[in-house]
């Protein structure tokens, strides 16, 4: 009976519609008495009475002001309706009322946002889709209802509301995020639009106000992809300001509290996106806040190990990316840098203690070498000691790392602390020598290589011997005369000052003489004492003599090339010589060539 009834119903206003929509003739109230109907159509107990009112109640919509309030409050109940296909005709007509009249458009955008807290996906999806539809008809007054439901009010709400606003603006945020970025895109392109004014200005204030979570949504996902950061600085100037104010909060608190850093940390890394790795405001603005208020150890010890790194790092990329800035700004950056380089040791003593050698560490070290490096060069500027030691302490642990790519920060150490690399031209350049004590010494392959003798080993002095090469021998030299090369050896007393494996290159020994008969003698001429009796007639007391001739014995028995004669060869220079005073007299000691063959080796007279 009842569906019959409504069966008859609906076939009735079918009827009444149609003509009043189609037929110019129709009189007036014939038009206002169907758009009547249809608005009480709205509470009808029949599903299908409901659902044909919500699709067809914006035809009469324009026609009667005066009954605008009554259909648009008829829509919103629609939207409310315990049937869900009613519902979904319901959120269709709020978008038809919005077609046919944009003044409503701002005030059925609020509704369908509330309506996202809908628990049917299915729901959801069509309300979505009427959201965009609102976006389109008019940005700046969609985008302005959605601002409002991000921005926390003013007052605070109690405990339900705040806990309702706290989800629907999730909501809304995902909307922005996911479902309407495209639209917004196109509606703020080109910059300065009134969609744009709106959107930039109300999420910009509403960061002051929110918690870290939302607040990376609005700035990474809704904010940043807007053509307006992608050109110049102005609204990323903007932006930055208050992560920064927000981030500055948690660092001047007493409190070690690593949730409360976390925050700052937070606030700080959104802040780093947005000037250095978007490149939408100025890093050199970024650079200074770091320069100001986190080169101080105090304030880096505040935070955990790892978060020490991460800051740190982020001060050095802020600083290649002001680098690259040109113009006016350069003398600000040179100003930073150098200010930078001051807190150099502290920065590297807190990365070196932090123990943890990751690619952030040693991306931070590089930059910050390279800083250094720059300040030396151009303004000749000579590293402090405790600055010199803190940079070698990294070359110690760049030789056990793994890292790759270290060659240049192996490079920058070595400038910096004016280290030579090393130039070793292949395994083969160092020989072991095995001493007579069983020790191996290692000498450089240069040096010639230590000659076997058959003497005793000289336990008090060191004997340093190089091999060196002998002058060829004339033409009228004998073959037995023509050695390829000779030894030498000087006996040195030990000392501290010299290693025991000390090795020197002695000059090359003058050719012994020859006797007449084109050899060398084993025993020597005549000439030859004499030359050696003068030598010992020139020393001042007997003692010398002695210890001169016990000298030359000993150094004849360790020669390598037992038997031969010395190769200094003798002399006889003032052998027959014989000083006199200025008055005539012959001194007192004898300087005749027979005198002196009389002396024996004691020094006394022979009788």
């Amino acid at each position: 009976m009842a569906s019959s009834s409504a069966q008859s119903q609906l076939e009735r206003i079918k009827i009444i519609v149609e003509r009043a929509a189609n037929d110019p003739t129709c009189p007036c109230h014939t038009r206002r008495d169907a758009f009547k109907e249809l608005i009480a159509f709205t509470h009808s107990p029949h599903p299908s009475l409901k659902s044909y009112a919500a699709s067809h109640i914006h035809v009469f919509f324009n026609d009667f002001p005066d009954l605008e309030e009554d259909a648009i409050n008829a829509v919103y109940d629609l939207c409310e309706d315990q049937d869900s296909t009613v519902r979904v005709d319901g959120y269709n007509a709020v978008t038809r009322v919005s077609t046919v009249q944009h003044r409503w458009v701002k005030r059925n955008a609020d509704v369908l946002v509330q309506l996202l807290q809908s628990d049917e996906p299915d729901e959801v999806a069509v309300v979505k889709v009427a959201l965009l539809r609102h976006l389109d008809m008019d940005p700046p007054a969609t985008l302005g209802v959605l601002c409002d439901q991000i921005v926390p009010p003013e007052e605070d709400p109690d405990d339900y509301e705040q806990q309702t606003r706290e989800r629907l603006r999730s909501l809304v945020l995902l909307f922005l995020a996911k479902d309407a970025m495209g639209a917004i895109e196109k509606y703020t392109d080109p910059p300065d639009s009134e969609a744009e004014q709106i959107l930039v200005s109300q999420l910009t204030l509403s960061i002051t106000r929110l918690d870290t979570r939302d607040v990376d949504v609005i700035v990474k996902d809704v904010l940043l992809p807007l053509p307006c950061y992608r050109k110049g600085y102005s609204r990323g100037n903007d932006l930055l300001q208050p992560l920064l104010s927000k981030a500055m909060t948690p660092l001047q608190t007493r409190s070690d509290d690593p949730e409360v850093l976390k925050i700052a940390l937070r606030y700080l890394s959104l802040a780093q996106t947005t000037a250095v790795d978007r490149r939408a405001a100025s890093p050199i603005k970024l650079l200074h806040y770091y320069v100001t208020h986190l080169t101080r150890k105090m304030v880096l010890q505040k935070f955990l190990q790892e978060d020490r790194v991460t800051v740190i790092s982020w001060i050095m990329d802020a600083l290649s990316a002001s680098e690259a800035e040109t113009g006016i700004q350069t003398q600000q950056v040179l100003q930073l840098r150098r200010q930078i380089v001051d807190a150099s040791s502290i920065l590297l003593e807190v990365l070196l203690d932090s123990k943890l050698y990751s690619s952030d560490l040693w991306r931070a070290v590089k930059i910050l070498l390279r800083a250094i490096d720059t300040r030396k060069e151009l303004e000749k500027w000579t590293l402090p000691s405790h600055l010199v030691t803190s940079i070698r302490k990294f070359q110690v642990l760049l030789t056990g790392d793994t890292q790759d790519n270290t060659s240049e920060i192996q490079g920058l150490i070595r400038s910096l602390t004016g280290e030579q690399p090393s130039t070793s031209q292949g395994p083969s350049q160092e020989v072991k020598t095995t001493t007579k004590r069983g020790t191996n010494v290692e000498r450089p392959i240069h040096l010639p290589e230590r000659p076997v003798t058959g003497s005793t080993p000289i336990s008090t002095s060191k004997v340093n011997i190089a091999r060196s090469s002998s002058r060829l021998a004339t033409q009228q030299s004998p073959p037995q005369d023509h050695a390829g090369r000779r030894s030498r050896i000087s006996v040195i007393p030990t000392s501290p000052k010299r290693p025991s494996n000390f090795v020197e290159d002695v000059p090359q020994p003058k050719r012994a003489r020859q006797n007449p008969n084109g050899h060398n003698g084993s025993t020597p001429s005549l000439l030859s004492r004499i030359a050696d009796a003068a030598g010992d007639a020139g020393s001042t007391g007997s003692s010398e003599r002695m210890g001169r001739k016990r000298g030359k014995r000993t150094e004849k028995e360790q020669s390598p090339e037992p038997g031969r004669h010395p190769s200094t060869g003798y002399s006889i220079k003032g052998a027959a010589s014989a000083r006199r005073d200025e008055s005539g007299t012959e001194t007192p000691r004898p300087y005749s060539l027979l005198d002196r063959l009389k002396v024996d080796e004691d020094g006394r007279r022979k009788k």
